[in-house]
């Protein structure tokens, strides 16, 4: 009997799940919760609110829905994992409790201090004058944002007291509480994701991240602009360092009841020899990475879940298999909208292609909006074979106030 499955969530990393979970011969239908999303022969989209839990619940009902997978942090934050688990469905994601330390900026700094991991200096505010007294003692630059978003505009990563100050007042000025202030660790971005059961755990892969929107590390800090899988950067010292980190974490979310299932990312700073600060968790894979992981993962997604919401996964699986090949995507961006994406018929495989925010007219143009618009990836035996597939799809993909970073792998 065909198997459908219901990503409730939208964007590229949803598109990228959807590809990968449909290589399962036994899967039938793929719905995703977006009414926004390009036609696909993969999925069907369908119009329910990521926060409707009731709503999700009716549909999974009355589509025979036998796994549903969660990769949108507002259905997480509303708890989606345990409503299903009650009204007993299948679903791979763990509980607001226990990935609060993943949405929640604040407590997963608080929480990286309690097991005494390895983060930078940090402070959380109320009061514009105790962040202002906080930054008197900073080593500058520092890292602003506001708990929860992931808002460009909520961040802000300062290289000057002036600088910080102003963005503070203007935080402070809109009502904001809980802002977090932190010293920015400068090195070499990566993400290491493990899947878990929430007692056994184990690596998929590491990931090198490109976080500024421009060449050289400048502009923006972005939520990713661009990565490769795997990291090449990361020893095998980091990487035993990093699995400490997670059985700490786990074991503690464990001791207060709310196990951690599902993927879990850790977010690095490398900045030395097998040194390095990390900087938060991830709920689940991001838009800008999510192929990139995906394609070195060679595991029936569908079995993997299945073995961890049902209390088997350590007994079926010692290590995650990975594929031979390396991945290379970029984010590509727009300055304008309401630009047609032309090229992307000359792209070897528009499966590469996973759209983030953009539209789709009657006659089946795509349509930019301002910012992230799609990430483009490629495979390929090398990490820099990989990297010459991708920039020369990219060279025949054109519209007005495209942007995306040239450098990726240059350096």
């Amino acid at each position: 009997m065909a198997e459908n499955i219901l990503i409730v969530g939208s964007g590229a990393a949803a598109s990228a799940l959807a590809k990968n979970l449909k290589k399962n011969e036994q899967v039938g239908k793929i719905y995703i919760t977006s009414a926004g999303m390009i036609l696909s022969d993969v999925y069907e989209c369908v119009d329910i609110r990521e926060n409707d839990l009731t709503g999700l619940l009716k549909f999974v009902l009355e589509n025979e829905i036998s796994l549903t997978v969660p990769v949108s942090e507002t259905a997480l934050d509303e708890d989606i994992a345990s409503f299903f688990q009650t009204n007993g469905q299948s679903i791979f994601a763990p509980v607001k409790e226990g990935c609060n330390i993943a949405i929640n900026k604040n407590l997963g700094k608080k929480f990286l201090y309690k097991i005494h991991a390895q983060t930078a200096k940090f402070g959380i505010f109320d009061k514009l004058q105790a962040a202002q007294e906080w930054l008197a003692g900073a080593n500058f630059p520092v890292l602003i944002r506001c708990n929860k978003s992931n808002n460009l505009d909520d961040r802000l990563v300062c290289a000057t007291m002036q600088l910080a100050n102003d963005f503070l007042e203007n935080l402070f000025s809109k009502g904001e509480t809980g802002v977090l202030i932190e010293e920015f660790t400068i090195g070499h971005n990566f993400t290491v994701y493990y899947v878990t059961d929430g007692y056994s755990f184990l690596p998929l892969t590491t990931v090198g991240n490109y976080k500024f929107a421009q060449e050289g590390e400048g502009g923006i800090l972005t939520n990713g602009a661009g990565c490769y899988a795997p990291d090449y950067k990361i020893t095998s010292v980091v990487e035993s360092r990093l699995d400490n980190v997670v059985k700490n974490t786990l074991s503690a979310l464990e001791k207060k009841r709310t196990p951690y299932v599902g993927i879990l990312g850790v977010d690095c700073t490398l900045t030395g020899e097998d040194k390095f600060y990390i900087n938060e968790f991830k709920p689940f894979l991001q838009d800008f990475d999510a192929s990139a992981v995906l394609n070195t993962v060679d595991e029936d997604l569908v079995k993997l879940f299945r073995a961890c919401i049902e209390g088997y996964f350590s007994d079926d699986y010692e290590k995650i298999k990975t594929s031979s090949y390396s991945s290379v995507s970029a984010v590509i961006t727009s300055r304008q909208a309401s630009q047609v994406i032309k090229g992307l018929d000359a792209v070897e495989d528009i499966g590469n292609i996973d759209f983030i925010n953009v539209k789709q007219t009657k006659d089946g143009e795509i349509i930019t909006n301002t910012g992230e618009n799609f990430v483009l990836t490629r495979q390929g035996g090398t990490l820099n074979r990989a990297k010459e597939h991708l920039y020369d799809d990219l060279d025949v993909i054109h519209f007005a106030g495209m942007k995306y970073r040239k450098d990726i792998l240059l350096s």
